[in-house]
Parts: structure tokens; C-alpha cells; sequence
């Protein structure tokens, strides 16, 4: 990095929230060598966890779990107007799409630079929405940058007419305490896996994790791996229609439900008690899919096989046949035959352990994404800026208006 720049992060999701989300931004922040200063939501214990941070944090309750209230916009931008006017920054960086409006504005009346951050569901949940879907081009089009998590959003971005040279990629990144360790007996028993072979799913509980493809291919699966049962860690929407299914599909007592799991340890433990990791996720018509899937790595990286949906950015997490098996998420005899498949052959299991463990722990360790999100930056501001005929047509007509 030859340069180093000053960055504000506006972000709608952060610790100590839970997610994926959260921890993006969280280790681009942790792990940038560029300046970073945050503007982030309140959380119950924020004020603690901010301490000893290497880096500035705004909080706020502007912002909750990638939406904006609507009705605190007003203390957003001045918050972020105050802070750009403080920290005088090379680049501002929004960390959900309509919240890059604000940057818009200050791009339209003051000049100053901006990157959208995307992460898949995002660049397809607003197209069913004529208006919405032409503010989200107008922001992405007019941005000197859009940083995406992987290329199948990158793909989604160029679809909105962006400029390829603004786009970047930097995916997530795996946390060094996901690795193999022995397992935790009393877990195990809590759970009632004793002689068990464990297949596992993390994730939120929604339709386009692909759970209920699971529970239906489970019945094919314990015909021919009889002590095989399916764990699943989360929560969400989903879960009373999930256990509906197993129990309609007569697996009730081989899926279990552990619920929501905190902390990255404790995670880790339960990853330790698999034998399989398997998370079908699919696209939905409705503008649902998966942008990446950091579990995959996780998973490989504790040492366990990985089976994906062959659909979004699951395909760039996991490579079929090298590092994981890829299969057709609708189909539940293919997700069968993949568990079997992963059982028996103990030279194709092994060789996957292998490899899905050396690329987790080599290409996506977060001081390895953190110097592309840098180098990224820099080469954002040394772009020139974008065409802004439009803009410079909105901005003429707001000074005719002003005087």
C-alpha cells in the first residue's frame, strides 16, 4: 500500500450484532491498514465492546440488521455529515445499498467520494420494485467504487450498467478459531449424538438455506446410513414449518433443532461434532439467494467435508469436486447420494478435507482479504471519478431553484 487512506465505514449491521454481515465489516475495519472510522448501530453491550477498538466507532439508532428506520434518516445524515466533516476522508463506504443515497447527496453537492458494499440478496430484492430499482441503479452507476463478496454479485452489479473497473471483490473471511480440536463429550451427549454420524447445517432458518431439502432427502439417506441424523444450528422464520416437515416426513427424531448458537467457539464445537457439513441453499423467485456462504469455509476449515447448492455464490465458496461437492439443491435424491457418496469413499472424503482446509486457511484468512480491501481502495481513489452528466444536471437545477 503505497498510500494511506482515510476511510468512514456507514454501516447498517455490526458487532456485537450476530452475523456474517457483522463480522465483514467488523475484520475490513480490524484488518485495513488504511484509517477506519465506523458509523454503526447501538447494540446491548456496544459501549463495551467498543473499548480498546483500534479504530473510531459512531454509534447510533439509526440502523438495525440491513434496514433504516426511516424515521431517524434525518439523525443518519447528520451524523454522517458531521463525521465527513471531522474526519475529512478519501472515501466514504456504505455498507447497504440504499443507505449509499446519502452518499449520493454528498457526492451530488459536495464532491465527495463513495463505494457501495454489496453482498447478492441485495442487487435482486429491489428489482421487482420499479422506483426503488432506479434509485439503487442511480447510486450504484454514480459510485466511484462497488465492493461485492464474491463474483456472482459482481455479476449482479454489472447487470446494473456499472463500470467493471469500479467493481472489487473481497469475500469474507474465515476466523482462526474454527479449526479441528476434540470433541466436546458432554456436548454430544447434550444432543444425543453418542454413536451418531452428525450431519450438520448453520445458518438462519429461511427458505433459501435449504434445510427442508435435508429433512426430505433424510429418509433416502437412513436407508443406507441408519445411525445418521441431521443437526441444525439457528434460528429463524422457518423453523416451525421445518419441524412440521420432519415430522410429516417421519425423521422427526433424526433432526434436531439446536437453536441459535453464540460466539464463534462455541461454534466451533459444534462444527467438531459433524461428520458432514451440508448446506443445500437455492434461488428463490423472488429475489433470495445466496451471495457467498462463509459456513462452507468454517466448515472446511475445522477438517469436515462440505456439501453446497449448486446455486449464487455457493459455487465460488465451495469447488465442486476439489475442495467440496456442489449438488442440485432442489433435487433430494442427489442430496442423498452426495451424504452417501461422502460416507463411503474415504479417499474422495480425505483428499476434500484436504484441500477445502488449505484454501480456507491460506486465501481467506482476514489479514490476507484485509490487504485486497486495501489495494482495492487505493485503486478507487486513483480512478478518476465517474461520468456525472446527470448529476451535474441535478446539481445546476438545485442552484437555479436556490436563487
Amino acid at each position: 500500500m503505497t498510500k494511506r487512506r482515510k476511510i468512514v465505514l456507514v454501516s447498517g449491521v455490526f458487532p456485537p450484532g450476530i452475523g456474517g454481515m457483522q463480522n465483514y465489516y467488523f475484520n475490513l475495519s480490524l484488518h485495513s491498514k488504511h484509517k477506519m472510522t465506523v458509523i454503526a448501530p447501538e447494540y446491548p453491550g456496544s459501549g463495551a465492546f467498543d473499548q480498546g477498538l483500534p479504530f473510531r466507532i459512531h454509534r447510533g439508532p439509526f440502523l438495525q440488521e440491513e434496514r433504516v428506520n426511516l424515521t431517524s434518516w434525518g439523525r443518519l445524515f447528520r451524523l454522517v455529515r458531521r463525521t465527513l466533516r471531522s474526519e475529512e476522508p478519501d472515501v466514504t463506504l456504505y455498507g447497504y445499498v440504499l443507505i449509499g443515497f446519502i452518499g449520493l447527496l454528498f457526492r451530488v453537492f459536495g464532491g465527495r467520494r463513495y463505494v457501495i458494499s454489496t453482498h447478492g440478496m441485495d442487487m435482486l430484492m429491489f428489482r421487482r420494485f420499479m422506483g426503488l430499482n432506479a434509485i439503487v441503479k442511480l447510486i450504484l452507476r454514480n459510485a466511484d467504487g462497488v465492493l461485492t463478496n464474491s463474483h456472482f454479485t459482481k455479476k449482479l452489479v454489472e447487470d446494473y450498467g456499472v463500470d467493471p473497473r469500479r467493481i472489487g471483490i473481497v469475500n469474507p473471511g474465515v476466523e482462526r478459531v474454527f479449526e479441528k480440536q476434540p470433541i466436546e463429550y458432554e456436548l454430544a451427549r447434550a444432543h444425543g449424538l453418542e454413536g451418531k454420524y452428525v450431519l450438520l447445517s448453520v445458518g438462519r432458518l429461511v427458505t433459501r438455506k435449504g434445510h427442508d431439502r435435508v429433512i426430505q432427502a433424510m429418509p433416502s439417506i437412513l436407508e443406507r446410513i441408519p445411525n445418521a441424523v441431521y443437526l441444525i444450528v439457528g434460528d429463524g422464520p422457518d423453523r416451525q414449518r421445518l419441524e412440521q416437515l420432519a415430522r410429516s416426513t417421519g425423521v422427526a427424531g433424526d433432526v434436531l433443532f439446536a437453536g441459535r448458537v453464540s460466539g464463534s467457539e462455541r461454534l466451533n464445537a459444534y462444527y467438531n461434532l459433524s461428520h458432514q457439513f451440508i448446506m443445500v441453499s437455492r434461488e428463490l423467485g423472488r429475489g433470495d439467494a445466496e451471495g457467498f456462504g462463509i459456513v462452507y469455509l468454517e466448515a472446511a476449515s475445522v477438517g469436515i467435508p462440505v456439501i453446497a447448492g449448486r446455486s449464487g455464490g455457493a459455487s465460488e465458496a465451495v469447488l465442486d469436486g476439489v475442495t467440496g461437492l456442489l449438488v442440485d439443491p432442489q433435487s433430494t435424491e442427489e442430496i442423498a447420494e452426495s451424504v452417501v457418496r461422502l460416507a463411503k469413499d474415504t479417499k474422495l472424503r480425505e483428499r476434500l478435507v484436504r484441500d477445502g482446509c488449505h484454501r480456507a486457511k491460506s486465501e481467506f484468512q482476514h489479514e490476507v482479504l484485509g490487504e485486497k480491501f486495501d489495494r482495492y481502495i487505493a485503486r478507487i481513489c486513483a480512478l478518476p471519478a465517474p461520468a456525472m452528466a446527470r448529476l451535474r444536471l441535478l446539481r445546476e437545477s438545485a442552484r437555479e431553484n436556490v436563487r
